[in-house]
């Protein structure tokens, strides 16, 4: 080959050096833009509050029995779903199920982690992603505040890494943590710089919130309130709603569509109308605004005002899953929620300038989050993490209005810093004593391949007894949304043991079992509808095979011939 005059034969080589220059260059910019970001104050602030956030969840799995123990009843629901789709198995056509299949979507990763582990590794597994999860919404909601400024930052990302509810919800594989996560990447999507983006990161923002939706309905509530910002705005309304709707609608009904497709009804009756139509025993709104504003860190099991708790706060309860939910707490829950609202409301009024996108945003969630923790038929600890992050984005947007004059600014920023943190200490402390029980003991009990009839599966599966039904064995996942199915959205406690139907119904499914193991704690009243007959049939039948463990309940042993 003959190069040109005045050049070398290896020069065409020099454009790809330069690009590579080019893209080292790129590289280093990014890099450069990136601890550009984190070195600002609100970025040391967001990342102090997500490594505390980090540790405090953390701390909770590493006590005795978190991490493949039983401490819930939903993460074996959520798991043995995903566990038994890798079976073939269907939810809703199947076997019952009541809440929308996102969840399943997410653990079908880990669910094939047990196809080549064990379920109690893939238990573990999802209560560490859940906790990940949980703590990485910190830094997505300082993100959106992170303009405000330094105090902003520290009250939105601070209250969200120490908020109980939050924090007792992520000790394993529960629903609240996974639909806060998407809907605050859709938020962070929709939103830049306190207002609206342009169509096209509202259509990203609006297939996060879809997703959310798949996870929880309730994610209907920031999906509504970004619907009604992009019909307000006038700045190419027309534009945001076409971009955003779409993608909302797809991305709910993507991953939803194969599971409605085998068995429509069964999935609208079991989702929608037996989940609304719940009945179920009353929980005082008491209970409701300790978990809602917090108090449950300073309130005992008795709800009387305590700093040395332990593990009878209501704080620890809730991590144990063991919060009882009947007793009233008297006046201080409501005066504290009358004090928060005083806040925000103060806080909003006070500023001269308009609210922006995101405060509204983050005031009407706030507002429609609370309204369905408050008035839902029924109630559990972990609802209370579904307004967290709203929450924090109002207290954050008020706080930087009180903080009052700039000179005042690095006070107040040292005072709040030194109450989280006093705050997590407190929380670390009443998480320490806490232990829960394994379920290995009992697993050595059960022959490997047998049909095993449980009220919660959660037993089954930390005890590596789960996978792998015998034919014709029932496939019961959840017994709760068992009897709500058959009753058509009544409880136990709502009158189910009264319906012959869905007794019958129980009693052909326990007759199939070689081993019945029931929950501690007359968990199984709560959802097996047992009535005299029902009972005297299943001693006739079944015989105590091991002693009874407070922690894992009753196993059972067929003697008599089904």
């Amino acid at each position: 080959m003959v190069s040109a005059p005045g050049r070398s034969a290896d020069e065409p080589a020099a454009p790809r050096a330069s690009g590579v220059r080019a893209r080292l260059s790129g590289a280093a910019f990014g890099s450069s833009r990136l601890r550009a970001y984190w070195l600002t104050a609100p970025g040391k602030v967001t990342l102090l509050a997500t490594a505390l956030a980090l540790a405090i969840r953390f701390f909770t799995l590493t006590r005795p029995g978190y991490l493949t123990g039983i401490t819930e009843y939903d993460d074996g629901v959520y798991l043995g779903a995903a566990l038994r789709m890798t079976e073939g198995a269907m939810p809703y056509k199947d076997f019952a199920f009541v809440q929308p299949p996102g969840i399943l979507l997410l653990m079908a990763p880990v669910a094939l982690v047990a196809k080549l582990t064990t379920t109690v590794k893939a238990l573990a597994l999802a209560r560490v992603l859940t906790a990940l999860a949980s703590t990485a919404c910190i830094p997505l909601a300082g993100n959106l505040v992170r303009y405000r400024g330094t105090i902003v930052t520290l009250v939105t990302c601070g209250v969200l890494a120490v908020y109980p509810d939050d924090i007792t919800t992520a000790h394993t594989l529960m629903l609240e943590p996974w639909m806060n996560l998407f809907c605050l990447l859709a938020i962070n999507a929709a939103v830049r710089r306190g207002h609206l983006a342009g169509p096209r990161r509202l259509a990203w923002a609006g297939l996060a919130l879809g997703f959310a939706g798949a996870v929880k309905f309730w994610a209907i509530a920031p999906a509504a309130a970004l619907f009604v910002l992009c019909v307000v705005v006038r700045q190419d309304r027309a534009r945001r709603v076409r971009a955003y709707l779409p993608a909302l609608a797809a991305g709910f009904a993507v991953p939803v569509a194969a599971f409605f497709a085998s068995a429509p009804m069964t999935f609208l009756r079991s989702t929608i109308f037996d989940q609304a139509d719940r009945v179920g025993s009353t929980v005082p709104i008491s209970v409701r605004l300790a978990n809602l504003t917090g108090l449950i860190d300073i309130l005992n099991t008795k709800g009387q005002i305590s700093l040395n708790a332990g593990a009878h706060s209501m704080f620890a309860g809730g991590a144990s899953a063991s919060i009882s939910e009947s007793s009233q707490l008297g006046w201080l829950p409501l005066v504290a929620a009358v004090m928060l609202v005083a806040v925000v409301v103060v806080g909003y009024a006070w500023q001269s300038r308009r609210l922006s996108h995101l405060e509204w945003l983050a005031l009407a969630t706030t507002i429609l989050a609370t309204a369905a923790v408050l008035y839902y038929s029924a109630f559990f600890y972990h609802y209370a993490d579904f307004p967290a992050p709203w929450l924090a984005l109002t207290l954050g947007g008020a706080a930087g209005v009180l903080a009052g004059r700039p000179a005042w600014r690095t006070i107040v920023i040292r005072v709040l810093a030194l109450v989280i943190i006093l705050i997590a200490a407190l929380q670390i402390r009443e998480t320490f004593p806490l232990r829960q029980p394994t379920a290995e003991a009992t697993a050595h009990l059960i022959r490997r391949g047998a049909c095993v009839v449980t009220d919660e599966v959660s037993l089954t599966i930390a005890s590596d007894r789960f996978a792998g039904l015998p034919p014709g064995c029932p496939d019961i996942i959840d017994s709760l949304a068992a009897t709500l199915v058959l009753s058509r959205g009544v409880s136990v406690q709502g009158g189910a043991d009264l319906m012959p139907q869905v007794v019958a119904t129980w009693q052909a499914w326990l007759n199939k079992a070689e081993y019945v193991w029931l929950s501690p704690a007359h968990g199984s009243r709560r959802r097996i509808p047992w009535t005299p007959q029902l009972s005297a049939w299943f001693n006739a039948t079944f015989a105590k095979l091991g002693p009874y463990s407070p922690g894992t309940g009753q196993l059972y042993l067929r003697v008599a011939p089904g």
